[in-house]
């Protein structure tokens, strides 16, 4: 019982890592994706194909074993202290699969055109929000890895993972801003390319960020922006509809994190050491790598191969169309009866009361007031029909 007790916490923290590699499919499959597929490859996701990457990797599989190599005296290993390939490549690799057997949805690719629609979510003020919680988030991601505060040493290992995070998100936001501002990328200054360019270079970090000098965390910021801006950009080429550019945070950035360590690692790293222990960790680096990748392509292949032979993968279009919340669950995520219905006229008569220098202002809010009215009410015999027809 005292042992079951003391592995606690170990329990909550690989839970959070389970739940971190099936949500990240739930974003490229996103808006058309059946509810029950939903269920369906969460459960298996977190119940067999996490579970076997983190025993490779984390619980004396054959990647945390590594190999020893008499012509250098020391054995090798795979090295992923938070998880950019065990969390991020197998979720990222799930989520590609899932996005292109489900197809993109309705209006997102023009095949006369051949353009790219722009099918915009309904809320960048929130999009920040959830960023900065994702944030402050990878901070007891990467940072709580050490799995340990009472031992000597610990305290500086947590404090090297949090810093290097936090650079290598910086850098890699500013520069995903800056990407994003050049002219053939459609030169604007994207805030949602800024927030993803921060997450791709948390991810990034997860592989080594107690083991590599900040200097390091600098340029591993950097590529990931490059990263991020390369695979979002390929992925539409290719005309594969991935609505938050889950792949392109998560596969990229967590490609680039386990191939990255391999070169900055503080005592091993092909630019620190460039001995033949180097080489053989790249080797064991690009190992696991694939053996992730291709364990997570080939079950989830299987997976949601399965689900769309049985016509439960996808909504219909009629549903895509309508969204799934009232007509799917019944439950409308923003009701109009919640923006605006019965107050506006308030609003209206204390404008009217107030001095007559504010008169002015009082017809205008007054225009705007009837527009909102009129819509309002449109909209709300829009959500009747859908509902009820």
């Amino acid at each position: 019982m005292i042992l079951i007790l003391r592995r606690m916490p170990q329990w909550f923290f690989q839970y959070t890592f389970a739940a971190t590699a099936a949500t990240i499919v739930s974003g490229a499959v996103a808006e058309r994706c059946e509810f029950i597929a939903y269920f369906t490859y969460s459960i298996f996701i977190t119940g067999f194909i996490y579970p076997v990457v983190t025993h490779w990797a984390w619980g004396g599989g054959w990647l945390s074993q590594g190999r020893e190599y008499s012509s250098i005296g020391a054995t090798v290993a795979y090295q992923d202290f938070a998880g950019s390939g065990v969390v991020h490549v197998l979720g990222g690799m799930a989520a590609l699969i899932g996005a292109i057997l489900l197809g993109p949805r309705i209006g997102r690719f023009h095949k006369e055109s051949g353009t790219v629609g722009q099918l915009r979510g309904h809320s960048v003020p929130i999009a920040a929000l959830g960023g900065f919680i994702l944030f402050f988030g990878f901070l007891a991601f990467n940072g709580g890895s050490q799995l340990s505060i009472t031992t000597k040493g610990d305290g500086a290992a947590v404090a090297l993972s949090v810093v290097n995070t936090i650079i290598s998100a910086s850098f890699s936001a500013f520069g995903s801003l800056i990407i994003n501002r050049l002219h053939f990328l459609g030169s604007s200054w994207s805030l949602l390319a800024t927030i993803n360019g921060a997450l791709t270079g948390m991810v990034a970090a997860c592989a080594g960020c107690n083991s590599m000098y900040p200097w390091g965390a600098c340029i591993l910021g950097i590529i990931s922006s490059v990263v991020y801006t390369a695979v979002s950009y390929l992925l539409k080429k290719l005309r594969i509809d991935d609505p938050l550019d889950a792949v392109a945070v998560h596969l990229g950035g967590g490609t680039w994190g386990v191939i990255a360590i391999a070169f900055f690692d503080k005592e091993d790293g092909i630019l620190i050491a460039g001995n033949a222990k180097s080489g053989y960790k790249l080797g064991w680096q690009l190992a696991g790598l694939l053996a992730i990748a291709g364990w997570s392509a080939a079950f989830s292949l299987a997976l949601f191969g399965i689900l769309k032979l049985l016509k439960i993968l996808r909504v219909s279009p009629e549903l895509e169309e309508k969204g799934l919340d009232i007509p799917k669950h019944k439950e409308p995520a923003y009701p109009v009866e919640a923006y605006g219905h019965g107050h506006i006229e308030q609003l209206i008569q204390i404008m009217e009361n107030q001095p007559k220098e504010l008169q002015f202002r009082t017809f205008n809010f007054r225009c705007f007031s009837s527009v909102l009215v009129f819509f309002l009410n449109i909209e709300s015999k829009v959500h009747t029909s859908i509902t009820f027809g």
